[in-house]
């Protein structure tokens, strides 16, 4: 019996498993890597704490400013009410405590349907804030919404009936 010559074969299936080889690691990468993502996201985008601690200006706005805030909506796509504006609350040293306790960077009031706010995001906002802005997810227009970024650029957004 004669050998025969079978060097081409071996590089041929070193070929093909190292193809296969590299798809399945290609995918689990990936996998891996929307995992990673989604796993960061949970942290920053509206965890149980920043909720919590979005609830506390939810009350606050719904006890003193409401309807000044409203009224002042009309005219624009949000307001900022980072500031505590004496134009919109009547305790303003309390709202300014209360955000500076909560570690709040920056709060917004806008109507709870964004289309609005998204097709004109304005300059005044973080880059990271407005990331956030384009991930919420909701369309009913008759509510308002707060939208919270905190110093530690996590965030949390409420809906006020």
């Amino acid at each position: 019996m004669k050998k025969s010559n079978k060097k081409g074969f071996v590089l041929a299936e070193t070929i093909a498993v190292a193809v296969i080889v590299m798809t399945s690691l290609v995918i689990v990468y990936t996998q891996f890597m929307y995992v990673s993502k989604s796993y960061a996201r949970t942290f920053t985008y509206n965890s149980v704490n920043n909720l919590y601690l979005a609830n506390n200006i939810k009350q606050f706005i719904s006890k003193d400013g409401m309807n000044n805030l409203i009224n002042g909506l009309k005219n624009n796509n949000y307001i900022d009410i980072t500031s505590c504006s004496t134009e919109y609350f009547t305790e303003y040293i309390y709202c300014e405590t209360l955000l500076d306790n909560l570690n709040v960077k920056q709060v917004i009031f806008t109507k709870s349907n964004l289309d609005e706010l998204k097709a004109n995001l304005p300059s005044g906002l973080s880059e990271k804030m407005k990331q956030f802005i384009n991930y919420i997810n909701y369309k009913e227009s008759n509510i308002y919404r707060i939208i919270v970024e905190f110093n530690d650029e996590s965030f949390a957004t409420l809906i006020l009936n």
